[in-house]
C-alpha cells in the first residue's frame, strides 16, 4: 500500500470514514464474502515459507540489472515496490479455499514468488501431463528468474509458468497456448504499471473466461490519481457487476446475474 505522501494519508483517513464492513452490506454475494472471507481467520500452512522469501528480498544487499534499465538497482526496493502487504495474500488464500477454486491464475508483474507460494494448490494431471494453470508474467526476464528461483528454494508444490512479455498480446498468446482450451481463469492478478490500452485489453480478454466465483484483483487502485480514475471507470463498466474496493487492493468480479453495485469495505 502506497500512501504517497500527505495527499496518501488524506485518502486512507477518507476510506476509513466512507468504508463499512459487513453489517452495511446489502448484497447477499459481498455479505458472503466479507463474512466467510474478508473478516475471517484461516491458517494457511504454506505463510511462513512465503513470508520468508518477502523477507529475504526486502533485506537483500543484492544488486540487480533490469532489461529496462541502464544501472543496477537494489533487489530490497524491487521487492519493496512488487510485494504487497501480506493481508492482501492472505485473502486471496482464503478466497481461492473457501470458493475451491481450481482454474488458471494469472499474475501480471511478479511478485517474486511470494503470491505463488501463498496460493500453492498442489500439481495436477491431465492425460499423464502436468496441468498448467499457475502464470507469472513480468516485463524483465531478470525478475522472472528470480521468480522461479524462489519458487524452487521454498518448494513450491505447484507448477508455475514465468514468462517475458513486451505487449498483452505475448501474454494472451502464450497463454492460450499453454493452458488447457477454454479453461477458466480464477484470479487475474495485476502488479503491473500498464498504459490504459493495455489494461483494458488485458480486462477484455479475461472478462469472458472468468469462471463464475473468478474475479480480477487489482493493486495499486489508489497510488495515484491515474489509478483512481480508472477505478472508478471500472465501476462503472457494464462488463462488471461488482467491484469491492479495499483501498490497497480493489476487486472485480463479472456476475452477469447480479445487479450492479460498487462496494467500499474497510479492511
Amino acid at each position: 500500500m502506497n500512501l504517497n505522501g500527505l495527499f496518501g494519508w488524506l485518502d486512507y483517513l477518507i476510506y476509513l470514514v466512507q468504508s463499512s464492513n459487513r453489517h452495511g452490506v446489502h448484497s447477499p454475494f459481498v455479505y458472503d464474502f466479507a463474512d466467510k472471507v474478508l473478516y475471517r481467520q484461516l491458517a494457511n500452512s504454506y505463510e511462513p515459507a512465503a513470508e520468508l522469501c518477502r523477507k529475504r528480498m526486502l533485506q537483500s544487499d543484492a544488486k540487480i540489472l533490469l532489461d529496462s534499465e541502464l544501472k543496477e538497482i537494489s533487489l530490497s526496493d524491487v521487492a519493496n515496490n512488487r510485494i504487497p502487504l501480506a493481508k492482501y495474500y492472505r485473502l486471496l488464500f482464503r478466497w481461492i479455499q473457501y470458493k475451491q477454486l481450481g482454474g488458471n491464475i494469472i499474475e501480471i508483474g511478479s511478485s517474486l514468488g511470494v503470491l505463488p507460494l501463498y496460493l500453492q494448490r498442489g500439481n495436477i494431471h491431465y492425460e499423464h501431463d502436468l496441468i498448467q494453470r499457475f502464470f507469472s508474467y513480468d516485463r524483465s526476464k531478470k525478475i522472472n528468474e528470480i521468480t522461479q528461483f524462489n519458487l524452487r528454494s521454498y518448494e513450491n508444490n505447484e507448477l508455475v509458468i514465468s514468462h517475458p512479455f513486451d505487449e498483452i498480446a505475448d501474454i494472451t498468446k502464450h497463454f492460450n497456448h499453454h493452458s488447457l482450451p477454454n479453461s477458466p481463469i480464477s484470479l487475474l492478478v495485476i502488479n503491473e504499471k500498464l498504459s490504459n490500452p493495455e489494461f483494458w485489453s488485458l480486462l477484455d480478454f479475461a472478462s469472458t473466461r472468468l469462471e463464475p466465483n473468478g474475479c480480477i484483483v487489482i493493486f495499486g487502485i489508489n497510488n495515484s490519481v491515474e489509478s483512481q480514475l480508472r477505478w472508478k471507470q471500472l465501476e462503472n463498466d457494464d462488463n462488471f457487476r461488482v467491484t469491492i474496493d479495499l483501498f490497497g487492493m480493489g476487486l472485480v468480479f463479472a456476475r452477469k446475474e447480479q445487479i450492479k453495485e460498487a462496494f467500499l469495505l474497510r479492511y
